[in-house]
């Protein structure tokens, strides 16, 4: 039973750097899961119930695929032929699926929680403070925001580009579920993690409300772009900010959206290029689209340039945490070469 576990949290079945992208991310979990659980009883906030119930249902279907996957791993334990092995390989990806939607689902989970329980302690807003930073940098985002509005092409572009963000996202996580890339899945998985706990600390360093809440430009400004670009998080931000008795709802429309510094799109953008560096059918196709979203952030999500700026910190920090092992091993590798050379 113990090895079954340790494969189906990715902590043995695909090699030492899995293991160690692995704990990471369950490490990031635990430690968010503490963060928040010591943060609400100590708040005003309150839990929904529809909460529970998807917390619920959640490990209910978890535990339900695993112990399949579990039972069809011991019966075709033995099998060697053809049949076998396949049904045995498509096994191993329903694992790697079952564990990345329990690790996604736990981490959308803790980081809405604390996104709203950050946003709930209604600190002073420093949207000046990063507009001002933006001008030190020699950015005009209103100038900018007119010029990408100037072309309807580029203004539906970018809008496309931004809007397939969760479908990039998924679809890399089933690719490597599918392909059975475990290893790429388990690094991917700690960098979703790892950046989270960028989001977290600068969404109370510098809290913020978005660049057009902002400059409040006119419509004409932002045309070509969606209705209320930039401000769909924006009510539940205030509400969340002036109730008195704010309520936890992962149900609610833009929960997921109340962070605007640092931006989690270019987060996403840069850990999501790098998890498709494998094969250039992959890693093409996510470029551009990735850097095209990256570009929608402005004018679409609402962000301040600098808000970008920490956001590609945050990510090639956490690109070179995880690439910790690869550093360890080269740098051992170089050693004992070395040392070689010294000893003939």
């Amino acid at each position: 039973m113990s090895k079954l576990v340790v494969r189906w949290l990715l902590l043995g079945a695909y090699g030492p750097d899995a293991q160690f992208h692995m704990a990471a991310a369950w490490v990031t979990l635990a430690g968010f899961v503490v963060v928040d659980t010591t943060w609400l009883l100590l708040s005003r906030l309150s839990f929904a119930s529809d909460n529970t119930d998807s917390i619920i249902h959640l490990a209910l279907y978890t535990a339900i695929a695993f112990g399949f996957c579990g039972l069809v791993s011991q019966r075709l334990a033995k099998e060697t032929d053809r049949v076998g092995s396949a049904l045995r390989e498509s096994v191993k990806r329903v694992e790697l699926f079952a564990v990345a939607t329990l690790v996604f689902a736990l981490l959308a989970t803790v980081v809405i929680t604390y996104c709203c329980l950050g946003t709930a302690a209604s600190l002073p807003l420093q949207d000046a403070r990063l507009a001002q930073i933006d001008r030190w940098m020699g950015f005009n985002w209103v100038t900018f925001l007119e010029f990408a509005n100037s072309s309807a092409l580029a203004s539906w572009l970018l809008v496309k580009a931004y809007q397939s963000t969760p479908y990039v996202l998924m679809g890399t996580i089933m690719w490597f579920c599918v392909s059975g890339q475990g290893g790429r899945l388990a690094e991917f998985l700690a960098l979703l993690c790892l950046t989270s706990i960028g989001i977290a600390l600068g969404m109370m360093i510098l809290p913020a409300a978005g660049a057009y809440s902002y400059y409040h430009p006119p419509l004409a400004s932002y045309g070509n772009f969606s209705v209320g670009a930039g401000m769909w998080h924006h009510d539940l931000l205030m509400a969340l900010r002036t109730s008195p008795a704010p309520v936890i709802d992962f149900n609610v429309p833009n929960s997921n959206c109340l962070v605007t510094f640092p931006s989690g799109h270019t987060i996403l953008a840069i850990i999501m290029t790098y998890a498709l560096r494998g094969s250039r059918w992959t890693l093409i196709p996510g470029l551009v689209i990735n850097a095209t979203m990256l570009v929608s952030t402005i004018p679409e999500g609402g962000h301040h340039l600098f808000d970008l700026v920490v956001g590609a910190v945050i990510a090639a920090c956490a690109i070179s945490f995880v690439r910790l092992p690869q550093r360890v091993r080269r740098y051992r590798l170089a050693t004992s070469a070395g040392a070689e050379l010294a000893s003939a």
